[in-house]
């Protein structure tokens, strides 16, 4: 895949430091309220989760007719592109 034009590429960028600044948010979060209320705790868990994916899924790109697989340590994730 080659590179992409110049405001795609500053599009791209800005969207995944947005949502690593998110997730470090997040984590840190999670660090300072755990152990408290049952409810925050699983959306505060579920807002990590899904960011940390959204980041991965930015890096990886997966080829029409392929599926890629991203494992973490409490959930897997797999995304299937059909063929077109």
């Amino acid at each position: 895949m080659g590179k992409a034009s110049q405001p795609i590429e500053s599009f791209y960028h800005k969207v995944y430091e947005n949502l690593d600044a998110l997730h470090e948010e997040a984590q840190t979060l999670q660090q300072k309220e755990v152990g408290g209320d049952l409810v925050d705790d699983e959306k505060l868990e579920r807002t990590e989760f899904a960011l940390q994916l959204a980041k991965d899924v930015l890096e990886n790109f997966v080829d029409d007719g392929k599926s890629m697989t991203i494992n973490y340590d409490k959930r897997a994730v797999t995304i299937e592109v059909p063929k077109r």
